[in-house]
């Protein structure tokens, strides 16, 4: 959503054109299942030309509530200076807050839409399920309600970049290591969704923003929870974007992990052909997702391509959703030894170059960090300690050697190495013990190689208050438990 001084004189009546796969109207015909709009599924329209319909009137309806305008308020505090994009739903509007004087990004659902109460269900399900997700790669909600004049609207964080497919469509395909940098970001938010036991359900390259930064790195946001719901094993209606949706949802099977895993795959092959895999009408579409195995990405692109991108993509688009990766975790694990083969940081973000302020904050700390190593280093199990996000401030060489990584371990990310892998809820365990300083101790188990299999147990403990270096953090003991065989 790329802005300019110009916006808060955009006509508001004015459609601008969204190109590529739309999941909502006016292109109706690109996001439903069968040639049914979701919009008109979720709506109880009983047809493509009533659910047109209900867009077409929109602006000619002469109810209470109306459009927004520049200059006009909306939920009292976010003053309307433009607009930022528009589809069949309702618009995307820049505002900025009267008493903050910040700027934000705002979802404004059209006014004769968001009477239905499907769509109301769905609006408010969206938002509450989206303001509940923080992660640094997930575009965060910030508000949300009604307003008498101008209905439902949505606030989020106002995001300088473009969408991956804007990106592809202007520069074309990806090189596979910004690729796997990209995918890895993704992977992470979905992750991270998963273990909040919720599906997104519209993976594509529209809904992933390629975002603008002032520090050296690149940095990816998961947006657009409208088909999010929990992962319940139902789902009612039809939804989806036909080029990223898995063959089993075809046949009414609910949303789910596996199928939030096949859209991964699908938009892999997009990010390093530039192109999906199954084009053409819907009925044809689907008919390739059923029917047609995904290409191998290397057999469409001049330069040459790793195998394991292709086992990748392949495992991933599986038609039996069985036979997919068993979780994100695992769809990572693969993705990180094909960063590994390209020489690729692990996350591509890390270890990128740090903002001035926090390398003069790292020089000031360094005699105090030597100090706490040498504690930690005197320790001969794993031992490291981290921030509630996971940001590892100290750790002594078993630690690292046990993540699998050399060097220094300030500024290390936990999330870049293996461990979420075999303990999936080390975040949320993270900021559980910051925030209540109670411990917690879980039972993990790691693969040696061959039948050998070690259970371990490990242990989060709150860092003491009067700790020169850790106060506040997180401390983590790895304590070996026992050898199995798997």
């Amino acid at each position: 959503m790329t802005t300019g001084p110009g916006d808060s004189e955009v006509d508001l009546d004015e459609p601008v054109e969204r190109e590529g796969h739309e999941t909502l109207l006016p292109s109706v015909t690109r996001s439903v299942l069968s040639a049914k709009s979701f919009v008109a599924s979720e709506a109880g329209v009983d047809s493509m030309e009533s659910a047109a319909a209900v867009v077409a009137d929109e602006d000619s309806w002469d109810g209470k509530t109306r459009g927004a305008r520049g200059g006009d308020v909306i939920g009292g505090r976010y003053i309307v200076e433009g607009q930022l994009g528009r589809g069949g739903m309702g618009r995307v509007l820049r505002v900025r807050h009267q008493a903050l004087g910040k700027a934000f990004a705002l979802k404004l659902i059209k006014t004769r839409i968001a009477t239905n109460p499907k769509i109301r269900e769905m609006f408010y399900r969206e938002a509450r399920l989206a303001s509940a997700l923080t992660h640094d790669n997930i575009c965060s909600i910030v508000d949300f309600g009604q307003d008498e004049n101008h209905g439902l609207f949505m606030v989020m964080e106002l995001l300088d970049g473009q969408n991956l497919r804007q990106k592809l469509k202007q520069s074309g395909k990806l090189s596979p290591k910004v690729a796997c940098d990209v995918m890895w970001q993704v992977a992470d938010a979905v992750r991270f969704i998963h273990s909040r036991t919720i599906v997104h359900g519209d993976i594509k390259t529209e809904n992933i923003f390629l975002v603008k930064t002032t520090m050296n790195r690149r940095l990816v946001k998961l947006l657009d929870f409208g088909l999010a719901r929990p992962d319940l094993g139902r789902t009612e209606g039809m939804d989806g974007t036909p080029e990223y949706i898995a063959p089993e949802r075809i046949d009414h099977a609910p949303t789910s992990q596996a199928s939030d895993i096949y859209a991964l795959g699908i938009v892999f092959f997009e990010l390093l052909t530039s192109r999906v895999p199954f084009t053409g009408e819907v009925e044809e579409v689907l008919r390739q997702h059923r029917e047609v195995v995904v290409p191998k990405p290397s057999t469409m692109i001049e330069e040459p391509l790793d195998d394991r991108a292709d086992e990748l993509i392949a495992r991933a688009t599986a038609k039996d959703p069985t036979k997919r990766h068993p979780d994100v975790a695992a769809f990572m694990y693969e993705l990180r030894a094909l960063m590994n083969m390209l020489g690729v940081d692990h996350g591509g973000r890390a270890r990128r170059a740090m903002a001035p302020e926090a390398v003069r904050e790292r020089r000031d700390l360094d005699h105090r960090l030597k100090a706490a190593a040498e504690v930690f280093g005197a320790v001969a199990i794993p031992m490291g300690c981290c921030d509630a996000s996971g940001k590892v401030r100290v750790a002594n060489q078993a630690f690292l050697e046990f993540l699998g990584v050399a060097g220094n371990a300030g500024g290390l990310e936990l999330r870049d190495s293996a461990l979420p892998e075999v303990y999936p809820t080390l975040f949320e365990d993270l900021h559980e013990v910051s925030t209540t300083r109670r411990p917690i101790k879980r039972v993990i188990y790691l693969n040696e190689g061959g039948d050998r299999v070690v259970e371990a147990a490990i242990v989060l403990s709150a860092a003491p208050s009067g700790a020169e270096v850790t106060a506040g953090e997180v401390h983590l003991v790895l304590h070996p438990l026992r050898a199995l065989l798997s």
